[in-house]
């Protein structure tokens, strides 16, 4: 939400706008499918979703009216603040997926996903060069998004050296019992 905020009172490309909205819409699609179907909150989901649409628009319009008005003020401080915000976030995200990692000794992400990660923040990152003027701020959070995906593909690369990627590594008889006892979520 910062980043999307940032980006248009910064005016980036349309597509490195609309990716920030796209992402936390498929975000809440995403969330409200997990309480609709597993929990069967049919109403409860159908009113979650709509709050949180009206929340997350208010607080969207309300950064993007406070970035623009930074900008206009030429308060360099505040619309650094609110470029750079989104890529801490984005950092911190990453750190229960590392610890989840190590503590499992392998990396269950696809390649796939972490490769097309790392592409898309290496192409949003190029798309920023054939602006008027390079936006070292915005490029911040994309290349953060590229290192720590390098860092998952690494890990993943020495849990295989060392042998212990994938499922394979786990005791036998825990994969034959969640394969046979699939998980219920809520009645």
């Amino acid at each position: 939400m910062l980043y999307g905020a940032y980006a248009v009172a910064d005016d980036l490309y349309f597509g490195l706008i609309i990716q920030p909205q796209l992402f936390a819409f498929f975000t809440l699609v995403n969330i409200l499918q997990v309480y609709w179907y597993a929990y069967r909150w049919k109403k409860r989901v159908f009113i979650a979703g709509l709050a949180l649409c009206v929340a997350y628009a208010g607080l969207h319009i309300g950064f993007w009216k406070a970035d623009e008005r930074a900008v206009l003020n030429h308060s360099d401080g505040a619309v650094t603040f609110l470029g750079v915000l989104p890529a801490i976030f984005i950092a911190v995200g990453f750190f229960p997926e590392f610890y989840v990692c190590v503590k499992e000794q392998s990396v269950e992400m696809s390649n796939f996903f972490i490769m097309l990660d790392i592409l898309g923040g290496v192409f949003s990152t190029i798309s920023l060069a054939f602006d008027h003027t390079f936006d070292y701020v915005a490029s911040i959070t994309y290349l953060v998004v590229v290192l720590l995906d390098i860092v998952l593909a690494l890990m993943k690369l020495y849990f295989h050296i060392r042998g212990t990627q994938g499922r394979l590594h786990r005791d036998d008889s825990s994969t034959i019992e969640t394969q046979t006892n699939p998980v219920h979520f809520g009645k």
